[in-house]
């Protein structure tokens, strides 16, 4: 059976379901264009308050920035990734909901002045790059972002809230559709090897750069975190953005390098092994990567992991089991 074939069988059937319980389509969710107006006004807001300094009001604005998700199926996995990927099937989750934005500088300086956790590589002591306050913040590691999550009454999104609020419901590859289009995303999709004199460099070399490149101002020659929300047009069917390039994001599963088989068809978790923790998305560099991987790893289902402490790449999102008003 071909993916396509076999998407849509899968499809049918949650499409049946979502009409056994009374949901509105297969989706059950508004066309991107009727919530485009006030999604440019709120990254609109998130910049005038980055602009007019002072990280309080930009870290609580963002902090209530979040996205509902609904509670119901979805089409988790892929046949056509890697096999850890596999098998595409139907998972049911309860309502939940994800911040819209990564967390950013302003949001974690906050967290760290109040708890006394050591602030990232690159910055300086507790002072973020300059002009960066609605960047994501990148280089923490999974207990960092555990804690500033339990820190602000939230929590890390399992692997399968974050595969479905990238994808929505119908089956999509990429939070825009099905089509590779990385100018929607902050992605390295060419491969820049941060003046490398060759693919014989060392990765250390490589890694020292893409960490020297988090400091330098907006222009610099190469790839470069961005503002979160920078591309509007690569929203979720939910309206998350970011949810393809900028930082990849810690979730809350261990990785354990095995398929789908043996999880539960409702809110799974991967629970072990306890080293090994388990990353979405793609970054805004791969230092040792190519165009291919970037937009391989750029899929809603596709899973990739780490037991880094600090990674230039990678940031995260919060979640919450409920909605609060």
């Amino acid at each position: 059976m071909t993916r396509a074939a076999f998407r849509d069988a899968v499809l049918l059937a949650l499409s049946a379901a979502l009409l056994t319980t009374g949901a509105a389509g297969c989706s059950g969710l508004p066309p991107l264009a009727a919530t485009s107006d006030p999604l440019a006004a709120e990254i609109a807001r998130v910049r005038d308050l980055a602009a007019a300094g002072g990280d309080d009001a930009l870290a609580g604005a963002l902090d209530r920035s979040t996205v509902p998700i609904p509670a119901g199926d979805f089409v988790m996995g892929s046949e056509d990734g890697r096999e850890n990927e596999r098998p595409a099937h139907a998972v049911y989750l309860d309502a939940y909901e994800l911040d819209r934005f990564e967390v950013t500088n302003a949001q974690y300086r906050r967290f760290m002045l109040a708890t006394g956790h050591r602030p990232p590589r690159y910055w300086t002591g507790e002072a973020y790059p300059v002009g960066q306050a609605d960047y994501p913040v990148v280089g923490v590691s999974w207990a960092e972002a555990d804690a500033y999550c339990r820190w602000a009454g939230k929590r890390l999104p399992t692997e399968a809230e974050w595969e479905k609020a990238c994808r929505g419901t119908d089956g999509r590859i990429y939070p825009w559709g099905d089509s590779w289009e990385p100018r929607r995303a902050n992605v390295d999709a060419a491969g820049w090897r941060f003046g490398a004199a060759s693919e014989d460099a060392s990765a250390a070399t490589l890694w020292d750069a893409a960490w020297r490149q988090l400091t330098l101002p907006p222009g610099a020659a190469g790839p470069s975190l961005q503002p979160v929300g920078s591309h509007p047009d690569g929203a979720s069917p939910y309206g998350a953005l970011d949810m393809v390039g900028n930082a990849s994001e810690w979730v809350a599963d261990r990785y354990n390098w095995s398929d789908y088989s043996k999880l539960p068809a409702r809110n799974p978790v991967v629970t072990d092994p306890p080293w090994n923790r388990c990353v979405r998305n793609t970054a805004w560099c791969d230092p040792v990567g190519t165009p291919a991987w970037t937009q391989m790893l750029s899929r809603c289902a596709a899973r990739n992991s780490s037991h880094a402490v600090s990674d230039p790449r990678v940031g995260f999102r919060c979640a919450r089991s409920e909605r609060v008003e």
